[in-house]
């Protein structure tokens, strides 16, 4: 499996929070461990991180691009929450359903270590919103909570992380959303993006049949629906743009 692994901010003027730890030097030592950890387990792994921006914007654009570019499986972006040194905790981002129930794992692991569960939480953030496959944001903890850092150790959390995104539970995840299906009302093509048009080069724009096709995951976007196919026999991609007014997902 080929993951995305962004470490949060620590790409200035991208700069985390700061609390009785800051943001940038533990989303570092968890980052660099996970990265370690899943390669050790046999997986590819990008490193998602920028090294310059000009913006913030241009940080967070550029995560996504990478992940995007590199055709990852799975996109991993670790944080650090702060708000009023009393509030604890997990909590992981996602929007897509495959993405949620990966978020659910990783969560349950995290929660292990004696974090208060605060969630899995559909909020539409720009790298969850921007990267083309299934995307996760962890927020580890609370680094401006007294109660979080006394318990929070790095090689615990990237241990935690890890189990939850390869281990049996997110399998199972990954294997259920295979429920999902496109259905093509009106012949039409699958595109590379949502912006493309029928000028592109042939092989670019794949002709699709009215039917029922099993995809693993699936999201609105602009009047198009992206869909995760389960393999790339079509355009040598696995993730197209369908035409929202040709077709919908059961």
């Amino acid at each position: 499996m080929k993951f995305g692994i962004d470490i949060g901010h620590n790409c200035p003027p991208d700069t985390g929070a700061l609390g009785i730890k800051k943001e940038d030097i533990l989303t570092k030592a968890v980052g660099t461990l996970l990265i370690q950890k899943l390669t050790a387990a046999g997986h590819t792994v990008i490193d998602c991180t920028p090294k310059t921006a000009s913006s913030v914007t241009d940080s967070l654009l550029q995560r996504a691009n990478k992940a995007n570019a590199n055709n990852v499986n799975l996109f991993v972006s670790i944080h650090f929450n702060a708000f009023n040194n009393k509030v604890n905790g997990t909590e992981v981002f996602a929007i897509s359903n495959a993405s949620k129930g990966i978020a659910q794992s990783v969560l349950k692991e995290i929660v292990k270590l004696g974090f208060n569960n605060r969630g899995v939480k559909n909020t539409s953030l720009s790298v969850l919103r921007n990267t083309h496959m299934p995307a996760i944001l962890v927020e580890c903890c609370f680094c401006d909570s007294q109660t979080d850092m006394d318990i929070f150790d790095a090689e615990k959390m990237a241990e935690a992380i890890k189990d939850g995104l390869i281990g049996e539970s997110a399998e199972e995840t990954v294997k259920s959303d295979k429920e999902h299906f496109l259905e093509i009302t009106t012949p039409t093509i699958l595109k590379p993006s949502s912006d493309q048009s029928s000028e592109l080069p042939k092989e670019s724009l794949i002709e699709i049949s009215p039917g029922k096709y099993p995809v693993l995951d699936a999201r609105f976007e602009e009047h198009h629906y992206w869909v995760k196919w389960p393999d790339k026999t079509k355009g040598n991609r696995d993730i197209h743009f369908v035409f929202a007014g040709h077709a919908k997902i059961q």
